[in-house]
């Protein structure tokens, strides 16, 4: 394996940096291998609007922000934005604080895990761990967003990582 966790967790920094840039694309971009899932039997694509709308509704993606404005009110804060942890003032205690949990699997994973877990398009025989990226900093303070990724391997030496979901834990 070419990456080990120091360079998945600088992956998924680079990731946090261009959400806080506004670069949803170019997240999406940075890390997605195949961005087509299933979630409750319907397909799902990850698209920058997407995104960008998961972090204002933390993570709610299917809610336009006048969509939160009417079940929420008029208060409800649709601006908020994903922080630098690379710009921030303490960006060193950000980043030794930041949880970004790795885990690699012991075995293959089963085809009904594979369909439990919603996965369809994928080779799921070649996943072999997963990323949870717990507290996105939001408007400059840790929220409850966590992003999921998928680690996968491409190659006996390369692995990259698929973009699976952004909500609250």
């Amino acid at each position: 394996m070419s990456a080990g966790k120091n360079e998945i967790k600088n992956l998924v920094i680079e990731w946090n940096e261009l959400l806080a840039q506004e670069k949803y694309m170019e997240a999406l971009d940075l890390i997605l291998y195949d961005n087509t899932q299933q979630i409750d039997g319907e397909e799902w694509i990850w698209t920058p609007e997407r995104l960008e709308a998961a972090v204002f509704t933390y993570g709610q993606p299917w809610y336009s922000k006048e969509d939160m404005k009417q079940l929420y009110g008029l208060d409800y804060p649709v601006d908020s934005k994903v922080t630098s942890l690379l710009t921030d003032s303490d960006k060193e205690n950000r980043l030794e604080n930041i949880e970004i949990s790795i885990d690699f699997f012991d075995d293959v994973i089963s085809a009904d895990k594979a369909e439990i877990w919603g996965i369809s398009k994928l080779d799921y025989k070649n996943i072999i761990g997963e990323i949870f990226f717990d507290g996105i900093p939001i408007d400059g303070e840790r929220s409850d967003l966590t992003a999921l990724f998928w680690i996968i391997r491409v190659s006996e030496n390369d692995i990259t990582l698929v973009f699976r979901d952004l909500h609250m834990m």
